[in-house]
């Protein structure tokens, strides 16, 4: 019989080389053949006990190494709740790195941006500064394992399922310009994360993205701020969203407090990290504003109609009707918001021209019942020209007022840039941020002067 002595790989003996051994020994030992056959029985009962006896002990394998595992993680689980929920006498300043990997989709409807993040988290640990001289320890792997602390992040503005791809620690011994050593926390993850959208500029409205990054230690207990070494940056080749947003080059930062219910009732930092981005305006002008545009310039088609035919007026209300057909389009696109865009506003005022043409046509037609023709026609032709230059003159007003607002907004997030290259070649420089920095109210100049 034929065997394979490797564990899981018995291989079965061919039934036809029984048969042919049975055969062959009925032929030539015909006195003998009952005993061949009793043979064969007994070597097929012994090849089916062989693949019993295999399945089990696969099963049994299996089974070891998944306890093998489950036990890992139980071990792993708590060695993590005993340095996280261990607490420090001194409050500890945690300073926070993120790197904004990858943006894919920006739903404006959701309110909510895709992306894919890495924090790094560093604090000084002193703990750490006694196990030095332990001759035990032979290096920076070892002493990772003896963090007693931990900071415990969270995202705050995660909408559904964050998925985590790594979380490690790692430890530096001398790092320059701390007095112990320094435990790094590295964090990458990805996920959806909601972001309120502040669409009254839309289409031509700057939105903020925003990482919130809380913990569930109180604010006696832990203070969030800025790393002050290395600043938070975001990979602009890796915006996958091009095509409708222009991406900015600077990440700000403000600190922030809330209170965590479900942890308890103290108060816990919040530390707000955010890139922006600009709606790329192409689109609606093109699809929504020009169309609308069309649609009330027909309506001065009427007007070669007489003014006493009722044909005008159904012309102009069809046109009216075939306006608010094409509003109720446009609101797909935004969320249900209790306040009006640009874009709204455009269109309300797209919808009320086109009702003023109606109401002019209608007058006309009433008072040709009461007044000669030619007079109808000088009237006709007055309001025609008062509804044109009403026209002209809300575009011009509204395109003036437009440009003001978004060119001054606009010319601050490249002011913002500006400021973050310049905080870049500082920290390239000096090797650290000022002790007094503050991001929202530092002065350009005072940069300038310093990298100077």
């Amino acid at each position: 019989m034929e065997q394979d002595i490797r564990f899981g790989n018995y291989r079965k003996p061919q039934r036809e080389s029984f048969q042919y051994i049975e055969n062959k020994n009925l032929n030539l030992n015909p006195n003998h053949g009952n005993i061949d056959v009793h043979l064969v029985n007994i070597l097929e009962r012994l090849e089916k006990t062989m693949e019993t006896n295999v399945q089990v002990l696969q099963n049994s394998a299996l089974t070891i190494d998944n306890l093998s595992k489950n036990i890992s993680k139980m071990n792993s689980a708590n060695k993590d709740d005993n340095y996280t929920n261990s607490k420090r006498k001194d409050k500890v300043t945690v300073e926070v790195k993120c790197t904004f990997l990858k943006i894919s989709d920006i739903d404006t409807i959701a309110q909510q941006f895709e992306a894919e993040i890495f924090i790094g988290a560093k604090w000084e640990e002193p703990a750490l500064q006694s196990v030095l001289k332990n001759p035990t320890i032979k290096g920076v792997e070892d002493l990772a394992e003896l963090i007693p602390w931990d900071p415990r992040l969270m995202v705050m503005n995660v909408n559904g399922t964050m998925t985590l791809s790594r979380k490690t620690h790692e430890v530096q011994l001398y790092e320059p310009g701390y007095q112990f050593p320094v435990v790094r926390q590295l964090w990458r993850f990805k996920g959806y994360f909601h972001e309120s959208l502040e669409l009254e500029h839309f289409p031509v409205d700057i939105q903020d993205l925003t990482i919130s990054i809380s913990t569930e230690r109180s604010s006696r207990e832990i203070e969030l701020i800025e790393d002050q070494h290395a600043l938070s940056s975001i990979s602009t080749k890796a915006f996958m969203d091009a095509q409708e947003w222009t991406l900015y080059k600077h990440i700000e930062t403000y600190r922030d407090h809330t209170t965590v219910e479900y942890c308890s009732s103290t108060i816990h930092p919040i530390l707000h990290i955010q890139c922006r981005v600009a709606r790329k305006t192409g689109y609606f002008i093109w699809n929504i504003v020009f169309t609308m545009l069309l649609i009330v310039c027909l309506t001065f088609s009427a007007f070669t109609i007489d003014s006493s035919s009722s044909d005008r007026l159904a012309v102009n209300i069809t046109l009216f009707l075939t306006a608010i057909a094409f509003k109720l389009v446009v609101k797909q696109s935004l969320p249900t918001i209790s306040y009006l865009t640009y874009l709204d506003v455009y269109v309300v005022a797209a919808l009320i021209f086109s009702g003023m043409q109606v109401a002019q046509n209608a007058s006309m037609n009433a008072v040709s019942h009461f007044i000669q023709k030619s007079d109808v026609e000088f009237y006709d032709r007055c309001s025609m020209a008062a509804l044109a230059l009403i026209l002209v003159g809300f575009h011009v007003v509204f395109v003036v007022y437009i440009k003001k607002t978004v060119s001054r907004r606009r010319r601050m997030m490249e002011e913002k840039d500006r400021m973050y290259e310049l905080k870049k070649e500082f920290l390239e420089k000096c090797g650290i941020l000022p002790p007094k920095y503050n991001s929202n109210t530092i002065l350009s100049m005072d940069l300038d002067s310093i990298i100077k």
